[in-house]
Formats: structure tokens, sequence, C-alpha cells
């Protein structure tokens, strides 16, 4: 009875531990969402709520950088990243989707103010998203025409 109930342990043991993994067999842990102090630096209406799991935030030298991890089709992806980022006030620039890879660009008046890229992620079924904004207070108005007459 003993010897049944070390080995029934043995392959729980073994089981779990392919599980926790996360390779081709196990199961990916779920996303852990960037701490509260980091969201906060999202330009106001950048939701990613439709989108994914943000997993870090970071502000530098008038660059805003986000990470995220969704489960939804590439295609859908890319529609809804435009989407977010458009209501953050920057406009779409185009868009390149290989079906394993995909680009989507932004503008800010007249300059090229960011891009996000969408990868398959370390695990089935799971698309990364690395975006990167200038920082819309970091992009010069656009300068004023006059006329002489």
């Amino acid at each position: 009875m003993r010897e049944r109930a070390l080995i029934g342990t043995a392959v729980a043991a073994l089981l779990l531990a392919g599980c926790s993994a996360g390779g081709a067999n196990g199961a990916c842990p779920p996303p852990q969402p960037a701490p509260p102090a980091e969201t906060a630096l999202l330009p106001a209406g950048l939701s990613f709520d439709r989108i994914g799991t943000i997993t870090h935030v970071q502000s530098t030298a008038g660059h805003l950088t986000v990470r995220a991890v969704t489960t939804k089709p590439i295609d859908e992806v890319t529609v809804l990243v435009q989407d977010a980022v458009t209501a953050a006030g920057y406009r779409p620039a185009g868009m390149d989707n290989e079906g394993f890879e995909a680009e989507v660009f932004f503008t800010a008046g007249s300059y090229a103010a960011g891009q996000a890229l969408v990868r398959r992620g370390g695990c089935e079924g799971q698309w990364d998203i690395d975006l990167v904004l200038v920082d819309p207070d970091a992009v010069p108005s656009s300068p004023t025409r006059t006329t002489t007459g």
C-alpha cells in the first residue's frame, strides 16, 4: 500500500512539473499584469482592456514602451491595437501583417510617432505585443504658416 502511495506521489509530481514548465505539453501560466504604478504611465485614452494583459510599461526620454500578451488572433489584434492607440490621440499610418508577425504604425501631427510589433509568444496561442510611442508632449506642434501681403 505504501509503495502505491509513493508511486502515485511521484507520478503526480511529474505531471505537475510538466504543466508548470510551459512547454509544448504543459499549460502556460497566465501573464502577470503590470503594477498600477506602471499602467499609470499610459496616456489618457490608451486601454488594452479589449486586447490583452499589459505586462510592462516604461517611460524614458520622450518614449513610452508597452508590453502586453494576448490570445486573440493576430488579424484581430492589429485592428484592436490600432483602435486603442488612435483613442489616445495618435493617427494610424499603416499596417503590415505577415500572419506570423505584424506591425502597426502611428503618427502624431506630421511626425512618425510609434509602432506596435505583434509576434508569436512563447506559449501556444499567445501573441506578444511591443508598443513604442513618442510621448505626445514631446512632439513639437506643427509650425504655422504666415503669409505676407
